[in-house]
């Protein structure tokens, strides 16, 4: 089977969620996404591929007011693909951040202005015209490289107080990745999965209502009102019994009492390093209530050794388990770049809500389906030293379609027009 058929089976494996025509459609889109070389609006993606055969008004409707739901598409890609591919066994690793999709113009649904976290300085804030998206991320770890792999499964888009209503209640950011993590949790009831977020998520909502087999991991505040378990009385005192122990120390203040600190060898952003922790149980009460929490800090884990605070809700985890888990969060970092460069999750051109809702996880929804087929029909079959990065599985499989399209038109000399009229769509569509 060649690379281009192979892609198209993975394809395949999504038309239970649509009708007949319509998964003709979405097998045409994702073909003519990956083709793509610039702004993915439906004329240019038209003009990158020889596979669209209707009006350009028939994929626009595609994302408009078409009978699809984005969640089942996830649950396929999910339960049906990453999983059964790359995690039969063992504990299942989530990520969740949140990122803005720059928009302009007015009339564009639920845009409005949002703080740009890569422009904002410590004492400059900037704001910009966008969308905020909350992204759920499956992180796979394969044998063959040490750096977990993420795949973007499941999006919401997070809209503030103006643009909600009785159907679409206000929901913070926090709320949104709660019930992204409660529904895969529901599909994945038989396995263990641990959620790992950077220190804008840790709240008692997430904490206390998520699922019984989910374990949350996260960064922790330094300067945390922390407490130590509260004594078992000898004799059962009258009155209510106390929640929460004597007050500790805060995190940092912590970090410096230490006298006796753990080395210990973690794989985090992409080396080995030699790092010195410390780990004790506490009551993290603003967050966690009387849920006890394991506190691990770190010194080394930077290049300025600043210590660092994480914590989890696994009281069994190892401080090594709970770094490694916090440092593999940072290729949901990547998926974000390599989202809006190669894939045009923050260039999508749909402004009505339904488009809105659509188009931006669907540039991801592709950008999984690509790393997924390179890793399962490439990757794995030369086995490389190293994984290549998104943009080069990306060229791999554009590169395929394009020798598939080139063989099918050079029959005769007669079809020399149909392939110098291909070369010139796809240079028009990069420029």
């Amino acid at each position: 089977m060649d690379s281009v058929s192979s892609f198209e089976v993975l394809v395949i494996c999504f038309f239970p969620a649509f009708t007949g025509p319509t998964a003709a459609t979405f097998k045409t889109l994702v073909s003519c996404w990956v083709q793509c070389l610039g702004r993915p609006t439906i004329c240019r993606l038209l003009a990158s591929a020889a596979e669209a055969t209707k009006s350009a008004s028939t994929y626009a409707r595609f994302f408009r007011c078409a009978h699809w739901e984005f969640d089942f598409l996830s649950w396929v890609l999910i339960v049906r693909i990453l999983v059964p591919w790359f995690a039969k066994e063992g504990q299942l690793l989530f990520a969740c951040d949140d990122t803005t999709c720059d928009k302009h113009g007015k009339r564009v649904a639920f845009a409005s202005l949002f703080r740009d976290a890569l422009r904002s300085r410590l004492h400059s804030t900037v704001f910009v015209w966008a969308h905020c998206w909350v992204v759920m991320t499956m992180a796979i770890r394969l044998p063959l490289w040490p750096r977990p792999i993420h795949f973007p499964v499941m999006l919401r888009l997070y809209r503030k107080e103006c643009d909600c209503d009785a159907k679409h209640p206000f929901r913070t950011k926090q709320q949104l990745a709660l019930e992204m993590i409660t529904i895969i949790a529901k599909w994945l009831a038989d396995r263990q999965i641990e959620l790992v977020t950077d220190g804008g998520y840790p709240c008692e909502e997430i904490v206390r209502n998520r699922p019984p087999n989910e374990q949350f991991v996260s960064r922790m505040q330094s300067n945390a009102a922390l407490y130590d378990q509260p004594e078992i009385p000898a004799k059962s005192p009258r009155g209510r019994p106390r929640q929460k122990g004597r007050r500790l120390a805060t995190p940092k203040q912590m970090a410096q009492q230490v006298r006796h600190w753990r080395t210990i060898k973690v794989w985090a952003y992409g080396e080995m390093r030699q790092v010195q922790v410390h780990s004790r149980r506490v009551l993290w009460w603003s967050v966690a209530k009387a849920q006890p929490v394991l506190l691990v800090i770190t010194r080394g884990l930077t290049e300025k050794g600043a210590p660092q605070f994480f914590f989890t809700t696994d009281l069994t985890a190892s401080e090594h388990h709970v770094i490694e888990t916090f440092a593999a969060r940072y290729g949901i970092e990547e998926v974000f770049r390599d989202g809006k460069q190669l894939f045009g999750f923050g260039q999508v051109q749909g402004w009505t809500p339904r488009a809105v809702e659509r188009q931006a996880p669907f540039a991801l929804l592709v950008m999984s389906l690509v790393k997924a087929w390179y890793i399962h029909e490439v990757a794995l079959v030369s086995k490389p030293e190293q994984l290549h990065p998104t943009s080069f599985m990306l060229l791999t499989l554009r590169m395929a379609y394009w020798e598939k399209r080139i063989t099918e038109l050079s029959v005769s000399r007669r079809h020399k027009s149909k392939i110098i009229r291909a070369i010139y769509n796809a240079l028009a569509a990069a420029g």
